[in-house]
């Protein structure tokens, strides 16, 4: 007898209770993770619910991602007023941009969670995946995304049926400034900068974001060499290794000595037809506005081409809307070096004939988009498709 029991009863009952145990410890376990069935090729599979996320895991980044509408709409509200310091926007595709993409891209991300570490600002990385092959690993699926508390990350991606109803020269497989004004339109933070994927951030402006050197209404542009120098390269631009760590990624981009939580922001230039082209040729690569400056230009002029838009922004925003334009010598970003692809394909230039710059000038002219017809507000996106996921990066376990 034990404790009043028979042995008998007294085995049955701690068989029951490590029954119990085991049970509980599994329903704890996989709290995470979702069963996928596979009553669909792996290719197409999708998963089973709408995404929770309260359980903080996705058990496979090569399946859909499924939203409610409700969750839908938190994802993309840009909110009323400012809950971040900086939105970091890009548009991007997985077709081996130029070759070795990959590397690159992933240079880029891993140099936006290093601006956040070391600024301990709060920063969102928002990627607008345009018009994604089919044949290829989507964006969640392909990179390494490193959790930080200072860093969110968004992907908003534009499905093929969106990239059809536009504007499109030459046939182009994506579009940069319509897709960064999906960026803008969306974005959270104070400021907005439009960068490109093959960049990286300098201690120039890891410097600025730490003295908070950026003021409300006012355009930013940067030194930046131009992209076709492929020998005995300036500075600005960068040839690093594939997987770089993060001392080599981090000081690959130093261009100046620093003062660290002083950096001083030169006076606004005086912008002219003459002068332009200096400061805003390589305005793809970094220009930085308040998200209301952004908006009250209404963004990227929308053409369907590549080339020049970003230089008319520019000269829309200064000269139609009288807003000062801030030009720092100073790097902000270096360059990946790569080949030119697209001056391969000049039928996708915009098409800048008959554009005078001293007619913008006088206002006697302007080139902007009409009101609800930029940033896709004319189309119906949860109807035809667009998606977007927001997550904090890491592995959780």
């Amino acid at each position: 007898m034990m404790w009043g029991m028979t042995k008998r009863t007294a085995i049955i009952a701690v068989m029951s209770t490590v029954a119990l145990s085991l049970v509980f410890l599994f329903s704890v376990s996989t709290v995470h993770f979702q069963p996928l069935t596979f009553d669909q090729p792996p290719s197409s599979l999708a998963t089973q619910d709408a995404f929770v996320p309260e359980r903080g895991c996705i058990p496979n980044t090569a399946s859909n991602i499924t939203l409610s509408r409700q969750q839908w709409e938190k994802c993309l509200e840009p909110g009323e007023t400012p809950s971040i310091y900086l939105s970091i926007v890009i548009v991007t595709r997985m077709d081996d941009y130029a070759g070795n993409q990959y590397h690159r891209l992933q240079n880029f991300i891993d140099s936006a969670y290093l601006l956040a570490e070391h600024t301990q600002e709060h920063i969102e990385l928002l990627m607008v995946e345009w018009n994604p092959p089919k044949d290829r690993r989507r964006i969640i699926d392909t990179f390494r995304f490193r959790r930080s508390a200072y860093l969110t990350y968004r992907i908003i991606t534009i499905p093929e049926k969106i990239h059809k109803v536009l504007p499109n020269r030459g046939d182009a497989p994506l579009h940069e400034f319509e897709g960064k004004n999906v960026g803008i339109r969306f974005a959270r933070g104070q400021f907005v900068v439009c960068t490109n994927q093959d960049d990286i951030w300098s201690h120039n402006f890891h410097n600025a974001i730490k003295s908070h050197a950026f003021e409300e209404n006012i355009i930013y542009l940067q030194h930046q060499d131009r992209h076709n120098i492929h020998e005995n390269l300036p500075a600005s631009i960068v040839n690093l290794p594939a997987m770089p760590d993060d001392d080599v990624l981090y000081n690959a981009c130093r261009l100046n000595d620093q003062d660290w939580g002083n950096f001083r922001m030169p006076d606004p230039i005086e912008l002219t037809p003459e002068n332009y082209l200096s400061y805003s040729d390589q305005a793809g690569d970094f220009t930085m506005a308040h998200r209301d400056t952004w908006k009250k230009v209404k963004g990227y002029r929308e053409t369907g081409g590549v080339a020049w838009v970003d230089i008319e922004f520019i000269e829309t925003a200064t000269w139609t809307f009288d807003i000062p334009v801030v030009y720092s010598q100073r790097g902000f970003t270096c360059h990946q070096e790569h080949e030119n692809v697209w001056e391969k394909h000049p039928d996708r230039i915009t098409d800048n004939h008959g554009i005078s710059a001293s007619d913008i000038k006088a206002k006697k002219t302007k080139y902007m988009n009409e009101d609800g017809k930029w940033g896709l507000l004319q189309l119906d996106i949860w109807d035809m498709g667009l998606e977007c996921f927001e997550f904090k990066g890491g592995i959780c376990w």
